[in-house]
């Protein structure tokens, strides 16, 4: 019985890091879910309960501590190595930077809804167990949601392959320190989010624009990241790359990759990176 419980814990640990974008928190989340099941007596589906409590605590948290509007820059979600591949490709698109960026637009409940319908596939009846809501009220959740977001779908999703070589050209430009090099792998609306989390040196604000952020982004490869070691990483799902410093991480980026780079995700703040390559996330 303990060992079907547990085994419950990953896709309890993959709604809780896409509900609050951080493996410390999901960790929290999740752990708070399984403490509150041992307390509580006639449970007649540990699976409701343990999901049902973890989502209501990740509600909870993003109401309470409003810490995208106190974070100091732009945030990011804390970023996922998975580089040796995704145990469930159905989740990886889910995964991305980019999507989790795109929830943050949306309220706690209706993140929760929207994730549990359309990336976990729980019916709408669940969902409103879950959420204490009635299951007409779910589905206007959901459907708002779905507008909410509709906006911002990748246009063009890239092959693995071809993201990979934009990838590699990527790196090659800024290195080189060609603007114009860098700003012809761009689309005309990219954008730079750099962040550092107020702990170390970061850009204060998103970076738009191919040539703002060609500008930007030579500066930080050719000249403040010139001592660093590169490698190309997969990074939640997407191509991306590690930076590091005397052996030390000090820098993962991830590319939003359509037809062109639409988006460039830097995680330099140092209490993001310390789940770096220990953290499995579906």
């Amino acid at each position: 019985m303990v060992d079907s419980i547990n085994e419950l814990r990953p896709r309890l640990m993959s709604v809780a890091y896409r509900m609050l974008g951080s493996v410390t928190d999901a960790e929290d989340a999740v752990q708070d879910a399984f403490l509150r099941l041992q307390a509580a007596e006639r449970v007649t589906s540990p699976e409701g309960f343990l999901i049902r409590t973890t989502t209501r605590r990740c509600i909870d948290q993003l109401r309470a501590t409003k810490r995208r509007k106190t974070y100091v820059g732009p945030w990011v979600p804390e970023p996922i190595d998975t580089t040796g591949g995704m145990p469930n490709r159905e989740l990886a698109d889910s995964l991305s930077q980019g999507f989790l960026l795109m929830l943050e637009r949306l309220s706690p409940h209706e993140r929760a809804a929207f994730l549990l319908r359309v990336v976990f596939d729980y019916e709408y009846a669940e969902i409103g167990e879950i959420l204490d809501k009635s299951e007409v009220h779910v589905r206007q959740i959901v459907s708002r949601a779905r507008s909410r977001l509709k906006q911002d779908r990748p246009r063009f999703d890239a092959p693995p392959e071809q993201a990979e070589r934009i990838a590699e050209r990527f790196v090659a430009a800024c290195r080189s320190g060609d603007i114009q090099q860098v700003e012809a792998l761009f689309a005309d609306d990219v954008e730079v989010l750099s962040d550092g989390g107020g702990k170390v040196a970061a850009a204060r604000v998103a970076i738009r624009g191919r040539s703002r952020a060609a500008r930007f982004l030579v500066g930080v490869f050719s000249k403040k990241r010139r001592d660093c070691t590169i490698r190309p990483v997969m990074v939640n799902g997407s191509p991306g790359l590690v930076l590091q410093s005397e052996g030390a991480v000090v820098q993962v980026v991830s590319l939003r990759v359509d037809k062109d780079i639409r988006g460039v995700y830097m995680t330099l703040n140092p209490d993001k990176l310390a789940h770096w390559s220990a953290a499995h996330i579906d």
